[in-house]
């Protein structure tokens, strides 16, 4: 991959949330279930994911985008980046 791609843009450019391999925050009135960081929905750990970029706990149904393999914030940032290089060329 070269430096310049949208993925090691948006690397540098995204403050980190939480750190690589940091606990989900888990909900306080069930104790066995975590919060996703993006929705606020109550999730079991199995649906739930932590973002490469950013750090973020999210869940996988609704706040993770499959194509970038990040969360929806970073995932926007991503096309962004990928829309800015090809408009440089």
């Amino acid at each position: 991959m070269a430096r310049d791609d949208p993925f090691h843009k948006v690397l540098k450019a995204v403050a980190r949330v939480r750190e690589p391999g940091s606990k989900p925050e888990e909900d306080l009135e069930s104790m066995d279930r975590y919060t996703c960081d993006l929705c606020q929905g109550i999730k079991e750990r199995e649906d739930i994911i932590q973002c490469g970029f950013c750090g973020r706990w999210v869940c996988r149904k609704n706040c993770w985008e499959r194509k970038f393999k990040a969360c929806e914030s970073c995932s926007g940032l991503i096309m962004l980046a990928g829309t800015s290089t090809d408009e440089e060329e």
